[in-house]
């Protein structure tokens, strides 16, 4: 019989300690609402986590990157619509001076054409987007539409003004002139509603790039919830179970201690006697 080392109680020394572990993990793991709070938790499991939190990251900078190009594409479509408007109205104009007028009428005709070239310019001028112009110049927009290096969409935007519709200087004046007018705003309307196309495309392209970016944010915050998440129902039962652990080990090596010190009295007394 040891009395100097008391297996008993280092028995329920260890169990309390086991006790107190697992409810110190599962109240850290209620109050943070996490399942890894340190990469000893899972090590395997926070490596996964740490790649699908990027991708969110990543794809959460996708969306914003296509939003913007959307919003290019659709400064850039408003504005066509308006010049498609504009020249529908001048080629009404100018059909009407193929006929036989007068001067007056012809003056008449002439000045909304004039008018309606100040509009479109005006136009032109005022589709911009970050201070920069969007039809005043052909220029490449390269957009960040994956996660990926390389992924991009490339958005060509043309320059769409009165000079590069060859519209200046329409006239008119006469009956010949104003079929010439005609003819030149045909072209024009066939180059603006070709890029409308192109430019509605690039849009509908872009929305749906967005929309695969978005499931991809989903389901990957989804993953990484799986993986990261704690369940407060399992931790809750598992720090009740603690705390139980605790209390009866806690018990065990009170009563051990209590026995040792009972046996040493008993002995001390029959030696006395």
């Amino acid at each position: 019989m040891q009395i100097s080392t008391s297996q008993n109680a280092l028995t329920a020394v260890r169990s309390l300690y086991t006790a107190n572990t697992a409810a110190a993990k599962a109240a850290e793991r209620i109050s943070t609402g996490f399942r890894i709070n340190s990469a000893s938790d899972d090590p395997a499991g926070l490596g996964v986590a740490n790649k699908l939190k990027i991708q969110v990251g990543s794809f959460s900078k996708v969306v914003d990157n296509l939003s913007q190009g959307a919003g290019i594409v659709q400064v850039v479509d408003d504005s066509l619509s308006q010049m498609v408007d504009a020249l529908t109205s001048m080629r009404v104009a100018a059909v009407a001076s193929e006929g036989t007028l007068s001067t007056a009428n012809r003056a008449m005709y002439q000045t909304q054409i004039d008018e309606y070239l100040d509009a479109l310019d005006s136009v032109s001028n005022n589709a911009v987007w970050d201070g920069e112009s969007l039809m005043g110049s052909a220029s490449t927009k390269t957009i960040q539409s994956g996660i990926n290096s390389g992924d991009t969409t490339t958005l060509n935007l043309e320059k769409i003004t009165v000079s590069s519709l060859l519209l200046t200087g329409l006239s008119v004046a006469s009956e010949s002139a104003a079929t010439t007018t005609v003819g030149l705003l045909d072209d024009a309307i066939d180059t603006v509603t070709a890029y409308q196309s192109y430019i509605g495309a690039m849009e509908n392209v872009m929305v749906i790039q967005s929309n695969v970016a978005t499931n991809n944010i989903t389901n990957y915050s989804s993953a990484y919830g799986h993986i990261m998440n704690a369940d407060l129902a399992q931790e809750t039962a598992n720090l009740a179970s603690a705390q139980i652990q605790q209390d009866a080990a806690t018990a065990m090596l009170a009563q051990s201690n209590t026995m040792n010190k009972d046996l040493v009295a008993y002995l001390l007394q029959s030696v006395a006697s």
